[in-house]
């Protein structure tokens, strides 16, 4: 058996070291990529003021006298020293902008323009985690299949690096890293050794991963965490006033039931509907930094009537099961979120270590087999 799981481990970890480095990679620089993006936005923070925020119609228009004719596609409201922001997924030349407004004047602070094409440095990154810069839908498949053989040489690692008998030797041995430092030594602890201080971590990333990059192991995993339930895909309803505009008034009045509603949230992002039959989509944080302590509700985009939509991601997060809450926790669960700072400074250099495991173990193989 032991031989057996050496030859996998050797093997399957060749076969997915190219995408194992780049995911893990990718993957550790966009774990912190809102605190790095702030840092070149000073225009994100306002001067916190004792009187109500502009409401959303108000917003949307001061904005649209910078955009013209362009179609904005959502409003940001945050904290109280925070700007509210415009976004345009599609302008008039088929780029994207970001308007910043002070939240108590209306005043803009900045807008941020994106021709079609632009070279997005955090976008970029995203995509190679994803899909390598792979086209879809194959590019997905093969980081999802890639990061199963990944998992599976995680756990074969753990069997391979588990003593045969416990003893203080042993213990030195498997916890820490050895002095004076030899190449071929190094290479073995810092595969070995610092490889399973970070390999629950890693196991986390890649099941999580696998469950965003594979249907059938989402579908699966969530019909066995629900005790038999389907899983149920993400769907919005749709407006049913029958009327053929939207009307931006109804903005305001869902925006003042939500304020009022939820007065503890950290922000609050409203989908805006590009066709009568669309809704108004309203996303609410309730912890700074997580995505899934958030709830998302819908409302008739003339009536302003809350509508239900269907799947696990729909619908307040504290009326979901075990297994919805579970899903909806996978990116926290990814990015190390849930365990705050700690645990995306834990992810960080969980990948990091992950990205040099192709690397050192293919070191080994080599030196072993050629020298």
């Amino acid at each position: 058996m032991r031989r057996i799981l050496k030859w996998l481990h050797l093997w399957l970890g060749i076969l997915s070291g190219i995408v194992v480095v780049i995911v893990c990679l990718t993957g550790g620089l966009y774990v912190f990529k809102d605190e790095l993006t702030a840092i070149g936005e000073p225009w994100r923070t306002v001067h916190a003021e004792n009187r109500p925020f502009l409401k959303p119609v108000e917003m949307v228009g001061r904005a649209k006298r910078v955009m013209g004719d362009a179609s904005p596609s959502a409003i940001t409201y945050g904290k109280r020293d925070e700007a509210v922001w415009v976004d345009y997924f599609q302008t008039v030349d088929g780029g994207s902008a970001k308007v910043f407004l002070n939240p108590y004047s209306g005043q803009v602070l900045h807008v941020t323009r994106h021709a079609p094409g632009d070279f997005q440095f955090f976008n970029f990154i995203l995509q190679g985690h994803l899909r390598l810069w792979l086209p879809e839908p194959w590019g997905r498949q093969v980081v999802g299949y890639g990061i199963l053989l990944f998992l599976i040489t995680l756990l074969t690692g753990l069997f391979l690096w588990y003593p045969k008998r416990w003893s203080k030797k042993s213990v030195k041995s498997h916890f820490t890293v050895h002095r004076p430092f030899k190449f071929q030594r190094l290479m073995y602890d810092l595969h070995s050794v610092v490889g399973f201080y970070v390999l629950l971590p890693l196991i986390v990333a890649s099941f999580t991963g696998l469950i965003f990059a594979l249907d059938w192991v989402a579908k699966s995993t969530y019909y066995m965490m629900s005790g038999g339930k389907t899983f149920v895909e993400y769907e919005m309803p749709t407006s049913t006033s029958g009327h053929d505009t939207v009307q931006w008034q109804a903005l305001n009045r869902i925006y003042d039931r939500i304020s009022q509603e939820e007065p503890q949230a950290v922000q609050f992002y409203y989908a805006l509907p590009q066709k009568p039959e669309d809704v108004y989509r309203v996303s609410i944080v309730h912890e700074e930094g997580s995505y899934y302590r958030q709830d998302n509700r819908f409302f008739d985009s003339h009536s302003g009537i809350e509508l239900q939509g269907n799947g696990i991601y729909t619908g307040k997060y504290s009326d979901k099961t075990g297994a919805d809450k579970f899903f909806r926790m996978g990116v926290d669960l990814h990015e190390g979120r849930v365990w705050g700072l700690f645990g995306r400074l834990l992810m960080l250099f969980s990948a990091l270590v992950g990205a040099s495991l192709p690397i050192t173990g293919f070191i080994l193989y080599y030196k072993r087999k050629f020298h």
